[in-house]
């Protein structure tokens, strides 16, 4: 994660019932000075701002709005005193889009079915065509959505886009490969993840991708690319390092073959025009026809394939990975057996492989808890017996560890500075005999202490220990006294 920069990490509450969650934003280092953050409302909300010169049609920047919508009735609403959300996210729209062009992403917890998002039969009588300018709304082709339920946020949502102008990306773009559902829980699967915009701005989206499931979320990652002025993306990783050093692996997923395609279905004719008005009778004419052909089919089947770029590095440097103390032979097959399921929904989301995947999510998750559990149990036994046996490896166990400094000081420098405070003592030494006559001296310092001077000394003390001393040995205040004043040369009478 060296690459990249963290501006905003957006912690939130924790419950009995949940693990907690929160809101992060990344993005590559070599991007820090066309990328800021606007503001974050409620821990929920968070406006990016992204520089107009990165993007080939430059005439606007570019506001990202990353938002999070809790469930209806959910706790949150009573912890920020907020009624609703989808309020704020008006004012944020209302604000932005008269800055820039702007684009909401997120969970938003709203079912939307195929509902329109727009106004229908808006246009407005010829007679009053002339004495207004309201734009009346156009009439969008009917969104592909797999999820033909709708809850309250939904239709928050869909008024929300109505008023505002915004449309719903997901199911209606033309570059969608994959128009499947984002969420898949325990109790059935659903769309609650959207990309929303301006109708003007769907050409402004190079892609959208709706991608397959992970074992890191129940939520589906949403993929959306813009044209960018850079061809390639920078890695400060790779930056200054050879050509040969680094390696790019491309990784087949097996359980992406409908998405891959249905991609190749979309762009048939981009396909084809690779074999169009060629003439093939050389062989060179043949060699470029096939490699715009395969460029072509790598650019489509890429973001459904897992693409890595690492440094080619010897043995030594290679970092192994360990398994947790817990993961045991039987959590490990079961964790197979999960990913299995799981790669089995993302080729075909039928009733039956839904069903198989939460059986097995549910078997790994519980086994996964039961062994933390049991081994945070044994180490809390054996910390505790460690306590009172050898409490000095006890304690060690909980310091925290010194940090190496890495120091680029080098040897000449080193020995010249302690040159130089050899210099400093020996001048210090030559003013100290010049202006040892104009020294301060306090004579009272050099006077003797007598007896009235200790006893009041000794009458100073704890009454509570000389009481003490007085009940369990009866002379040794007495002894004590004369001791001090015999030590200092004085009468003991």
């Amino acid at each position: 994660m060296d690459q990249f920069c963290c501006p905003v990490i957006v912690p939130r509450m924790r419950s009995k019932s949940t693990q907690g969650g929160g809101m992060v934003f990344l993005y590559k280092k070599h991007l820090e000075q066309k990328i800021s953050v606007c503001e974050i409302i409620k821990d929920s909300i968070i406006v990016i701002k992204i520089d107009r010169s990165i993007f080939l049609k430059n005439d606007e920047d570019r506001y990202l709005v990353f938002v999070y919508i809790p469930p209806y009735k959910s706790v949150f609403y009573k912890q920020y005193d907020v009624n609703d959300l989808f309020e704020d996210l008006e004012s944020v729209l209302e604000n932005y889009s008269t800055k820039g062009i702007s684009f909401i992403c997120g969970d938003t917890n709203s079912r939307t079915s195929t509902y329109d998002d727009f106004i229908k039969e808006d246009n407005l009588p010829e007679s009053l065509v002339d004495l207004t300018s309201y734009s009346a709304d156009s009439q969008l082709s009917l969104r592909v959505n797999p999820d033909l339920k709708t809850n309250t946020w939904g239709l928050k949502l869909l008024s929300l886009c109505k008023s505002s102008g915004f449309r719903i990306v997901n199911g209606r773009h033309s570059e969608g490969y994959a128009n499947g559902f984002t969420y898949c829980g325990a109790n059935g699967t659903s769309v609650n993840d959207y990309l929303i915009t301006q109708e003007q701005n769907f050409e402004l989206i190079r892609k959208f991708i709706v991608c397959s499931f992970t074992t890191f979320s129940d939520h589906a990652p949403l993929h959306f690319e813009f044209d960018s002025v850079q061809a390639t993306t920078v890695n400060s990783r790779s930056a200054g390092i050879p050509e040969n050093d680094v390696l790019t692996v491309i990784k087949w997923k097996d359980e992406n073959k409908f998405e891959i395609r249905e991609a190749f279905r979309v762009n048939y004719d981009q396909l084809n025009s690779c074999f169009e008005n060629r003439d093939l009778s050389s062989d060179a004419d043949i060699d470029t026809c096939v490699e715009s052909f395969s460029d072509a089919v790598v650019a489509i089947a890429e973001p459904f394939c897992k693409v890595t770029t690492r440094h080619k590095s010897g043995h030594k440097n290679a970092k192994l990975n360990f398994d947790k103390p817990w993961f045991s032979d039987e959590l490990k097959a079961l964790r197979r057996n999960y990913i299995r399921a799981l790669n089995a929904f993302n080729s075909n989301s039928s009733t039956n492989n839904h069903n198989t995947l939460n059986e097995c999510k549910k078997t790994y998750k519980l086994k996964e808890r039961y062994l933390k559990r049991q081994y945070m149990k044994q180490e809390g036994d054996m910390l505790s017996v460690i306590r009172k046996t050898n409490p000095k490896l006890f304690y060690a166990k909980f310091k925290p560890k010194k940090k190496t400094l890495k120091s680029n000081l080098k040897l000449d420098d080193f020995y010249e500075h302690f040159k130089n405070l050899g210099l400093e003592m020996n001048l210090d030494s030559d003013n100290a005999s010049t202006e040892e006559g104009n020294c301060c001296v306090f004579d009272e310092l050099d006077a003797e202490i007598t007896s009235n001077e200790v006893e009041k000394v000794i009458n100073l003390l704890k009454r509570i220990l000389l009481c003490k001393l007085s009940v369990s040995q009866p002379d040794t205040v007495k002894n004590t006294r004369f001791s001090y004043i015999s030590m200092y040369g004085l009468k003991t009478t």
